[in-house]
């Protein structure tokens, strides 16, 4: 099922109905089309007792893209497709092993996850939860044992999002206490805190609108010492992804503002335990950032534009972070 031109390069600047088009193209015929809901399965909803605090980083115009349409719209057909290589793949699987539990066990969420996750033989999860954007691909993916969350982290017409679009912010600004913001609303309900021993993003990250929202819920749900993957490469929906991403064409780039959106976008307090010890607040730290071949695929680029594909494969990226306890 690997489909190469089901996704745009970098340098893309294709309209919303050439990308669908290639990508269906790829997908093979869903006898019904999907609704979109966050059911997932039969247990009850969490609740948080975590204070969740977000930075507003981005401006408005770094939120924006080039096609605008809802979510719903635009993932609304399964794309049964392969969104990366199999070398990045294997690449992926192999990092996810070195961060998962050594002996096995403990709770892995994909977030923005399809019908795959990527995940190695060894050492296996026990619980694999899934968000994605469309019902039938998270049905399909095997590792899936748990929640199933069908839910738009950018289409929310709640209070957070709307005071996140009031203000700008700068991602390069070191300043960034004016424009925090307490998230009162859990984005992922379902989810108890501190109950998560991984956090999977393949290639979603670029198309979230907040993704300090985002960051602040993958907090929340992370245990200490827990760990989040976020992993990437060229590829992208190019009218789906935020005027942040897009305007950023070099690989290091990217890298670097996955870097500040994980490290400087959230943090979350945890209440004082029932043995009197005072509240401990979190942030993401990242251990390691990976590039892995993107100097070929830059040498490449022109060729792929010609090609409808990368030659000599796609570039493996992906930034690991630990949630770790810090003063600010």
């Amino acid at each position: 099922l690997a489909s190469a031109d089901a996704l745009s390069s970098s340098s893309s600047s294709s309209p919303l109905p050439d990308e669908l088009r290639r990508a269906l193209r790829s997908s093979p015929p869903s006898p019904s089309s999907p609704g979109n809901t966050a059911e997932a399965n039969s247990d009850p909803l969490a609740s948080s007792s975590s204070e969740i605090s977000v930075f507003n980083l981005l401006s408005s115009a770094d939120r924006s893209r080039s096609a605008d349409a809802p979510d719903e719209f635009f993932y609304s057909y399964p794309m049964l497709v392969q969104h990366n290589d199999d070398v990045f793949r294997r690449k992926l699987s192999a990092l996810y092993s070195e961060v998962l539990p050594s002996g096995g066990g403990g709770t892995f969420l994909d977030l923005g996850s399809s019908w795959e996750s990527h995940l190695p033989n060894e050492p296996r999860p026990t619980h694999v939860w899934l968000h994605g954007m469309n019902r039938e691909e998270l049905e399909r993916n095997p590792a899936g044992n748990g929640w199933k969350i069908v839910k738009s982290f950018n289409d929310l017409d709640d209070e957070i999002n709307k005071k996140l679009l009031s203000l700008s912010g700068d991602s390069s600004s070191e300043n960034v206490g004016d424009n925090s913001i307490t998230a009162s609303t859990m984005l992922l309900p379902e989810i108890p805190d501190n109950c998560v021993d991984v956090v999977g993003i393949c290639a979603a990250f670029q198309y979230w609108r907040f993704p300090e929202r985002v960051v602040g819920e993958i907090l929340r749900v992370l245990k200490p010492g827990g760990s989040c993957v976020v992993s990437f490469s060229n590829r992208m929906f190019a009218s789906k992804a935020v005027g942040a991403w897009s305007s950023r064409t070099a690989d290091r780039d990217r890298s670097r503002y996955v870097c500040d959106m994980l490290t400087r976008g959230a943090r979350t307090t945890e209440p004082m335990s029932s043995s009197g010890e005072s509240k401990t607040t979190y942030g993401l730290k990242v251990e390691r950032t990976i590039s892995d071949g993107s100097r070929m695929a830059v040498i490449s680029a022109p060729i792929s534009m010609m090609l409808g594909y990368q030659p000599f494969g796609d570039p493996f990226l992906a930034v690991v972070a630990n949630k770790q306890p810090t003063s600010r």
